[in-house]
């Protein structure tokens, strides 16, 4: 199991989802009612780049750093309290930035730092690396979770140098945006998440090998999925087909292999809203995997693409529907979150929330496939997020609670 985790460590990731639901929630108001107070594009940047960096990444570089505590040495240890204490930094600072100037200066300063803490955190997770087995923490998937997500930076560099330049086409702006979706989701996130799973599972999945190999060969010319609009040649286009299908493939090898070393935890409430949750991941990531292969088809892809409201219950699906719900799951198993009365409760909030919003958000998508208006959708989402956002306090909340519980537990030993 994983090393016994300082309350902090738990409060500040629950912390960071519940500004990410609070922008999310301030972005649906913005929609469905006046609020001139922000600017849209500056709170949606704020937004996403703060889920990613502030929560997403926060947990990750965390939940391995606690892999890897049993290993590390004193003065290891602080270098990477170190770096995850400048990840959050740097994140807060961005979201900050981006409300008040957009894609100015000081937020592209912070991009620059928040990649100088990705290089630094990932030379020093291959130094150390050697030093603890694969059941703690599976090298191959974490280390190249880590490399990938470096790779996603060159996507708001890009960008970042293109707007200080002031010159930036829409294929550019576009691209850029779906390289660093693509590396962040199917790269740093995916590997990641399934580095931090197979460590819960503490058990080896048969096949493991064979089937990273197929995710990391696949991984890059799967960005050009993101592209088809651009008109590919022949010879990319099949490569694109033949990474979409290797990736449902692979990802159906691993759900059957798991299948095999399956039931690895006790009964128990936090074992259960674990599985719980584990399970509407791995459901939401196998119908990523399925859509992902229907978007090879070109047809499909131009009229994906091309639809904000489809392309943004996509990207909800993975973001809430597989890693946020993923990380509920882990903590739950791990024991991160204690299994008392208001975390479960809150639990079965957050995931209402996530249900509700991608069910309309769906409802949403494919009215814009036949151009049908769907009277108070926007409010309706609002509503949602507001469930959303009241999930994310009372987790939040309830990690003091587990403090307590912790405390008395350790009283009774």
């Amino acid at each position: 199991m994983a090393a016994e985790v300082p309350g902090p460590g738990i409060k500040l990731a629950l912390l960071s989802l519940l500004i990410v639901a609070l922008l999310g929630t301030l972005l649906r108001y913005k929609i469905a009612f006046y609020f001139p107070l922000l600017e849209q594009k500056h709170l949606l940047f704020a937004h996403y780049h703060f889920a990613f960096l502030g929560w997403l990444s926060h947990a990750f570089y965390t939940g391995f750093y606690y892999r890897m505590v049993p290993f590390l040495t004193l003065q290891k240890q602080k270098i990477y309290r170190l770096f995850i204490t400048l990840n959050l930094f740097t994140a807060f600072g961005m979201m900050c930035a981006f409300i008040i100037q957009g894609y100015g200066v000081w937020a592209i300063v912070f991009i620059l730092l928040s990649v100088g803490v990705a290089i630094g955190y990932t030379v020093c997770f291959f130094t150390d690396a050697r030093r603890w087995p694969d059941i703690a923490l599976p090298k191959w998937w974490a280390g190249t979770a880590l490399l990938l997500n470096i790779i996603s930076a060159a996507g708001p560099l890009v960008l970042s140098w293109c707007i200080l330049k002031r010159d930036i086409s829409q294929e550019l702006y576009l691209g850029s945006v779906y390289y660093y979706l693509h590396f962040q989701y199917n790269g740093w996130f995916f590997f990641g998440a399934m580095a931090l799973g197979l460590a819960a599972l503490q058990k080896p999945v048969p096949h493991q090998k064979a089937i990273y190999r197929i995710m990391v060969i696949t991984v890059v010319p799967a960005f050009l999925l993101s592209l088809l609009w651009a008109k590919l040649p022949d010879g990319l286009y099949a490569l694109v087909v033949l990474a979409a299908v290797m990736q449902l493939a692979g990802w159906i090898w691993f759900l059957t292999s798991i299948c095999k070393v399956a039931k690895p935890w006790k009964v128990g409430a936090g074992n259960t809203m674990g599985r719980i949750f584990f399970y509407v991941a791995l459901l939401c990531l196998t119908i990523k995997f399925v859509l992902q292969a229907i978007s090879a088809i070109p047809s499909l892809s131009h009229l994906v693409f091309g639809l904000r409201p489809v392309v943004i219950a996509y990207l909800h699906l993975i973001f809430l529907g597989v890693y946020t719900t993923f990380f509920m799951g882990y903590y739950f198993i791990t024991g991160l979150l204690k299994d008392v009365r208001l975390s479960v409760r809150a639990a079965w909030v957050f995931l209402a929330g996530v249900a509700l919003n991608e069910l309309l958000l769906a409802i949403q998508g494919f009215a814009a496939l036949g151009n049908v208006f769907i009277p108070f959708i926007n409010e309706m989402l609002f509503g949602v997020a507001c469930v959303l956002l009241a999930g994310a306090v009372l987790l939040f909340v309830s990690t003091f609670k587990s403090s307590k519980k912790q405390a008395a537990e350790k009283t009774e030993s």
